[in-house]
């Protein structure tokens, strides 16, 4: 009995994570210092992370969706406010200002094969003073 009960445990544990690795979403956000050696950090959703952000500060943002880069773009002190532009090739990403020195990004998720796309809001950039923190936002 005691055998039983725990493989069914183990199959119900095996279908819940199996249920949670075919939904779309980003997994993780990378941001990388553009400095010299370049420092780099990975958020996951829920995650806040503290830089330094001297005047003119650049951060590159690599978003991740099941596993593999996604899209990205670059976040810079613009020394009036912040500033985001996407890289070269990225595909569906976006920010929203609600002030000088807040960015929340959005990205644009491939559909499913039965569903439509998505749009997601993951990253929460905020400045203050002489740190810059990028916030990994859950949904």
């Amino acid at each position: 009995m005691g055998v039983r009960l725990t493989w069914c445990v183990l199959a119900m544990a095996l279908l819940a994570c199996l249920a949670g690795c075919g939904s779309a979403g980003v997994d993780r956000v990378d941001v990388t210092w553009e400095t010299s050696p370049p420092p780099r950090w990975g958020l996951y959703p829920g995650y806040r992370q503290e830089i330094p952000c001297p005047k003119g500060a650049a951060y590159t943002v690599n978003v991740f969706s099941k596993g593999k880069d996604f899209t990205g773009g670059s976040v810079t002190d613009a020394g009036s406010g912040l500033a985001f532009r996407p890289s070269a090739g990225s595909r569906d990403i976006t920010a929203e200002s609600p002030d000088r020195f807040t960015l929340v990004l959005t990205v644009t998720l491939p559909a499913e094969k039965s569903g439509p796309a998505r749009r997601q809001r993951f990253l929460r950039v905020e400045k203050k003073d002489d740190k810059i923190f990028f916030e990994f936002l859950k949904n």
